[in-house]
């Protein structure tokens, strides 16, 4: 276990390298402008959708798959085909969704930035939310290597995916403009598709296919939704930072949209890499403590899971305070960004200190209530944690401006699930241990 997680953590440690890299390359090529401001808003939802499928479905459709693959391989496989092909029909219905009410969308979120504005990013992100079936076959096909205890091809494949990114962006940039941002991102989540599918499973299609509508594949994915809903609620609400930050962003002067998206993924990837490696491979050895009910092993497990991911948290806050504004003046400062643009960028750390932290350890905490199957508990907290984040920035930015309403907003959204879910964690450990 440990050296799975330590494997995973370094691929993923290189891969936010890759991806803060390709941060200071795309500021220095586009700069604080209108253009990349856009990008950055196109992006939003398909960020938001592709993170929560790969950050939920695992998590629902790992313990039903081993089910199945307990009563034999070959209704595992079977069980594995016949969800993907539904799953990944009602997600491209989605995507027609979002494509046809896109304008009121991001009229809601970035209105105050004008119409042509407004146009530019419907443009991009017409294209983008397309990526969302891939998306979840490349997760269905994550969840089939972690049931094998495959960790690693995952990795390598964000991996490749994240140095295809940044290739493209630098390569395409002078002839298509901020339009490669657009093909990166597509091209990345169609490579990482490609490398992680399990195509030894390919013959299982012919036996799926007649029976994705049958009544008992309709009663298994019922039951799938039964759930994934509550994650998935859950998951936007946690991701729903994402929201807070651009939307009050863009009504702050063109460029802080770029700025606060610089911060926080500076923040967010780097407290993030430090405990991906320990959730990836914490939760399936979680989940056979729980149902072999060996709640007082779960329990010092878990402890100390919040403990070493709360003590790399602090330690990478640290780190990227004191030490990054030198080698982030040094990099950045060049271009189109100028060494203006980086004081602004730098001025905005201490807003986003506080929220890293719940960004860290987040997962950690919400990871146990799942395995016990209370996820409709943490939904109720994280919808709850959006509406009072909402509520609480709209009031402090009448008084106290944009960045202020987008510190405080992070801070309530990420502090109230962790403290709500520590709760429910020990009312459970009390009940049984007892």
């Amino acid at each position: 276990m440990k050296k799975s997680a330590g494997l995973v953590s370094m691929i993923i440690g290189i891969v936010t390298g890759i991806q803060i890299i390709g941060q200071i390359i795309i500021a220095r090529i586009f700069g604080a402008r209108v253009e990349l401001d856009s990008f950055v808003s196109a992006v939003t939802i398909p960020t938001i959708l592709t993170t929560v499928i790969a950050g939920t479905l695992n998590d629902a459709f790992l313990p039903q798959l081993k089910k199945e693959q307990l009563k034999s391989e070959n209704e595992g496989n079977v069980y594995f085909m016949k969800l993907l092909l539904l799953l990944s029909s009602l997600s491209l219905i989605v995507s027609i969704i979002i494509d046809i009410f896109s304008i009121p969308l991001l009229q809601q979120m970035f209105g105050s930035r004008g119409h042509s504005f407004i146009v530019l990013t419907d443009e991009m992100m017409r294209w983008m939310i397309y990526t969302i079936p891939f998306t979840l076959i490349g997760t269905f096909s994550t969840s089939y290597l972690y049931s094998k205890n495959k960790f690693i091809r995952a990795s390598i494949a964000y991996l490749c995916g994240s140095i295809f990114n940044l290739l493209v962006i630098v390569t395409l940039s002078n002839m298509y403009g901020i339009w490669a941002m657009v093909i990166a991102f597509i091209g990345a989540i169609l490579l990482q598709l490609i490398i992680i599918f399990p195509y030894d499973l390919l013959g299982y299609i012919q036996k799926a296919i007649p029976l994705i509508w049958s009544h008992s594949s309709m009663q298994e994915l019922l039951m799938f939704l039964k759930a994934w809903a509550p994650l998935i609620i859950s998951s936007l609400a946690v991701r729903f930072d994402n929201v807070i930050v651009r939307t009050f962003a863009s009504r702050l002067p063109e460029g802080y949209i770029v700025y606060t998206n610089l911060a926080s993924k500076l923040f967010s990837g780097l407290v993030g890499v430090m405990t991906i490696g320990l959730q990836i491979v914490f939760f399936p050895h979680l989940l056979d403590l729980v149902h072999g009910k060996n709640y007082k092993i779960a329990k010092e497990k878990v402890m100390k899971a919040k403990l070493y991911g709360s003590t790399l948290t602090i330690g990478i806050i640290l780190v990227i305070v004191f030490i990054s504004p030198f080698f982030i003046r040094l990099l950045l400062t060049g271009g189109k960004f100028s060494g203006k643009n980086v004081e602004i960028l730098i001025s905005l750390f201490p807003y986003f200190i506080a929220p890293a932290i719940g960004w860290g350890i987040s997962q950690l905490f919400f990871q146990p209530i799942i395995a016990i199957g209370k996820q409709y508990m943490l939904t109720v907290l994280n919808v709850l944690a959006v509406c009072l984040s909402w509520g609480v920035s709209s009031v402090v930015f009448i008084y106290w401006g944009g960045l202020a309403a987008i510190s405080v907003g992070l801070l309530i959204l990420t502090f109230t699930g962790i403290i709500g879910a520590e709760i429910i964690w020990n009312i459970h450990l009390k009940k049984n241990l007892s």
